[in-house]
């Protein structure tokens, strides 16, 4: 009998226990929906924090064109609804708002991060960001992100060729970006029915690119090609730099036709092709073009060689300090 009213006891216990604590339960909810705004603050989903076209003033302008936040009830507070206004936003890529425990709105914004700005044949510009989206100009400032120019196109909905240049775009572009060394050289980028031509921050040559991407192996054969000539002539002897081609580097000197310029493998082409040339000559003919578009190293009869001094030229620390 004893034990029988113990059970009975225990379960009244419990059941008082849960009570309790629901009761508790039901009151810090109503206590809290019924705490008011003391504030909102803004930061943004960056590693370093920063922020380049969206401000903590914009945001909370955005948040109160809704209605009055700071001091309203929480529970009048529709935190989804904030979130879906923010996300609209041309330069907001989301938005998420929560109340701390101190009854502050806290609003964490991932802004959009423009990879390059491009200018159109029709005199247009606009950015992009990494999922290719278009995205407008700032009054506020100007990125400092790769240019380019003579992109065809100023519609809002491109047609599919105009889709993959633009995709092409945004891959160079984000290449460019992740290597400090090119980020400082490349001063501009413009668009021809040939691909890419690059307009470099030291020297007045142009490099020719090509379109069938490979970033890395052509800025590869670029590199190996300025170590070679950045001690021995600068860089105000050439034209133009073709790097388009595998395994070669072809380099057009001022008033002169296009000179082919040795790489390491290039060299054990040109080897080759020595010791396969049977003319009879005194002196071993060298090469000196290579026909653009062409697959192979053409042989030229009369090699025509100048000596150009080496000239002090301005650059960019970045530049200068990959390079030494």
């Amino acid at each position: 009998m004893q034990q029988v009213w113990r059970k009975r006891w225990s379960n009244i216990g419990w059941i008082a226990l849960g009570a309790v604590t629901l009761v508790l339960l039901v009151s810090a909810v109503y206590k809290k929906n019924n705490k008011v705004c003391n504030g909102i603050e803004v930061s943004f989903n960056t590693a370093d924090g920063s922020n380049f076209f969206v401000d903590e003033k914009g945001v909370v302008s955005v948040l109160k064109s809704i209605g009055s936040i700071k001091g309203e009830s929480i529970e009048n507070i529709d935190l989804k609804g904030l979130e879906a206004r923010l996300n609209r936003d041309r330069w907001i890529a989301n938005a998420e708002l929560f109340f701390d425990n101190k009854q502050v709105l806290q609003v964490i914004v991932q802004e959009k991060q423009p990879v390059a700005r491009i200018f159109t044949v029709g005199g247009s510009s606009f950015y992009i960001d990494s999922a290719c989206r278009k995205l407008p100009l700032s009054e506020k400032l100007s990125a400092r992100i790769p240019m380019f120019t003579s992109f065809p196109s100023d519609r809002n909905v491109l047609s599919r060729p105009d889709s993959q240049l633009l995709a092409s775009v945004k891959e160079l572009a984000m290449f460019i970006q992740a290597d400090e060394f090119w980020k400082a050289q490349v001063a501009q980028l413009d668009i021809t029915p040939q691909g890419f031509e690059m307009t470099p921050t030291v020297g007045s040559h142009i490099v020719e690119l090509g379109k069938d991407g490979d970033w890395q192996k052509k800025f590869d054969r670029l590199f190996s090609f300025y170590k070679q000539v950045w001690t021995k002539v600068g860089f105000e002897r050439y034209e133009k730099i073709d790097v388009q081609f595998d395994r070669q580097v072809v380099a057009t000197v001022k008033g002169a036709k296009r000179t082919f310029v040795d790489t390491a493998k290039a060299r054990m082409a040109y080897e080759n092709i020595l010791a396969e040339v049977k003319t009879g000559a005194d002196e071993a003919v060298p090469v000196s073009a290579v026909a653009k578009g062409a697959a192979k190293i053409q042989v030229a009869s009369k090699p025509a060689t100048k000596k150009v001094s080496v000239e002090e030229e301005r650059v960019p620390k970045a530049v200068m300090k990959k390079m030494k």
